[in-house]
């Protein structure tokens, strides 16, 4: 069975990519396996991996591959949330693909096509750059058909207020692939770049006290690593400059999915990212500072009302490249099909 790691820049993890042409049953029936990838090949290295992908060729005509994500949870024992999805991971699962020859190799203007099972959605990645270590794209998720703004929005509003133990703060959630809570910088009192990017453990966890509560708000498992949050502001009129939690810690830039929401949040009139992105220049195509990297995500509506439609968000300038293989012994291959085979047996 086929095993490999790649990352795409500014992601929290890298990738473990799994050959999954023999997996054919639901996403619980392939626990075991990640387990055990993890304890005999990951836990004694330093790539600290969280991040785990099932791919296998598409035989559906609209895509080249089918996706599968699993986010390891921090904690003994090793569990993992597969309610979600990745970008970040996709893409990397694309590199990897290119390189066992399941799809062409990269040339610019290349497109593939991935269907995401978690979560019923697709995402396309454009090949602007390529050589033979990695590959600059730009990666589309495309929401088919067209959804209603309205339908982005988990508790119907576009902005809620959280109860907190520093006082109430108003938040936006959003839910474009994966959701996540918006604020605005200025109600922490963070009021320009440097604070945000340099701020650590207070910031922090008044973040995760506000993650809670629209946890509550949400009616959602406390121990869930969904909604992702992001504490956001305009300090100049060309960017919006964020900073977001993954799991367990900051997030070294932002998660494609958390771009791909923020542009749908910034299509959405109301909404706090709405009126951030007014601030700007140019508030169409959005530039966004992190800090350790930048990017820019374009989210193509019919309009901004809830009842308008979002048809895709564009996020551009990600690289991406392989770190190496893994080598599945024989015994954990044979494990890996008799567990297929007997689910076969008992459907």
């Amino acid at each position: 069975m086929l095993v490999h790691i790649a990352k795409a820049e500014g992601s929290v993890s890298p990738t473990v990519v799994i050959d999954g042409t023999e997996f054919t049953g639901e996403p619980e029936d392939v626990l075991f396996f990640l387990r055990n990838i993890h304890k005999n090949h990951i836990e004694n290295q330093d790539l600290q991996i969280t991040k785990y992908a099932i791919i296998r060729p598409s035989n559906h005509p609209m895509y080249d591959l089918n996706y599968m994500f699993f986010q390891q949870i921090p904690g003994e024992p090793c569990t993992f949330d597969y309610k979600g999805s990745c970008g970040h991971s996709i893409l990397a699962s694309i590199k990897v693909a290119m390189h066992w020859g399941w799809i062409p190799k990269a040339t610019p203007g290349l497109r593939v096509r991935v269907y995401i099972e978690n979560v019923n959605d697709s995402l396309v990645c454009e090949v602007d750059q390529a050589s033979r270590d990695d590959i600059e794209c730009t990666a589309h998720f495309i929401s088919n058909p067209p959804l209603k703004l309205g339908a982005t929005l988990p508790t119907g509003q576009v902005s809620d207020m959280l109860k907190t133990s520093f006082g109430e703060v108003e938040v936006s959630i959003i839910a474009a692939g994966n959701p996540y809570v918006f604020v605005e910088s200025s109600v922490l009192n963070i009021n320009n770049e440097f604070d945000l990017f340099q701020a650590e453990e207070e910031l922090f966890f008044k973040l995760q006290e506000i993650r809670k509560e629209a946890i509550n708000l949400l009616g959602w498992n406390q121990d869930s690593i969904f909604p992702k949050i992001a504490l956001l502001d305009c300090f100049d009129q060309e960017s919006i400059s964020i900073r977001a939690i993954s799991v367990p810690s900051w997030h070294p830039t932002l998660a494609l999915t958390g771009a791909a929401c923020l542009g749908v949040a910034a299509s959405i009139k109301g909404t706090i990212v709405s009126k951030i992105t007014k601030k700007l220049d140019d508030y169409n195509c959005l530039k966004i500072r992190t800090k350790n990297g930048n990017t820019g995500v374009n989210s193509a509506t019919t309009g901004e009302g809830l009842e308008d439609y979002l048809l895709y968000s564009s996020i551009s300038d990600k690289k991406v490249q392989l770190i190496c293989p893994i080598n599945i012994g024989t015994e954990e291959e044979v494990l890996w099909k008799h567990s297929q085979e007997q689910k076969m047996i008992l459907a």
